[in-house]
């Protein structure tokens, strides 16, 4: 298991597709204390633009651990620098770059027809479905208007994570 980012080191015939932000994340500050606690404030605007578009955390990026937390897979030597995302049908991945940088995107080469672990019909072609959500991610990505939607709703959405304060106790 290695993160995508590396794949060029592996095979000189695939790379990673760069899908930049047309508007970078909005900064909010103590993001932390405005989320639920089950879920990391690094790149949090980028993780729920990944969670819309049906994609699932596979992989976590060392810098997401406190630094006291010494985190080791029995399935990989190194560490990933970026958190990686698979689509929930297998055909994809996604590394979290941050701000404008975005994403980067990656076609699941080992799924396909006939191959071992795939149950879809021999019509099914896991490369066009990949390019089908790539296209819709890259849209999305560079439409200013429905970045800046999006990240309204989200920051709507933290308005209601906090707990508003108790009136006042009168006697």
């Amino acid at each position: 298991m290695s993160q995508i980012c590396d794949i060029r080191e592996r095979n000189a015939f695939q790379s990673c597709y760069p899908l930049r932000l047309a508007i970078p994340p909005p900064r909010v500050p103590d993001l932390d204390k405005l989320i639920p606690e089950s879920l990391h404030s690094m790149h949090y605007f980028e993780n729920a633009l990944l969670r819309k578009f049906d994609f699932v955390l596979d992989v976590e990026a060392a810098g997401a651990y406190p630094k006291q937390v010494d985190v080791i897979y029995s399935y990989r030597r190194s560490p990933h620098k970026y958190s990686q995302y698979v689509h929930r049908t297998g055909v994809s991945f996604v590394q979290v770059l941050g701000g404008s940088d975005g994403f980067l995107y990656l076609t699941n080469r080992l799924m396909g027809p006939g191959r071992i672990g795939t149950t879809k019909s021999k019509d099914y072609r896991p490369a066009e479905v990949a390019k089908e959500i790539m296209e819709k991610l890259r849209s999305f990505c560079l439409d200013q208007a429905k970045l800046k939607s999006f990240y309204d709703k989200e920051l709507a959405s933290l308005g209601h994570a906090i707990p508003e304060e108790p009136p006042p106790l009168s006697i």
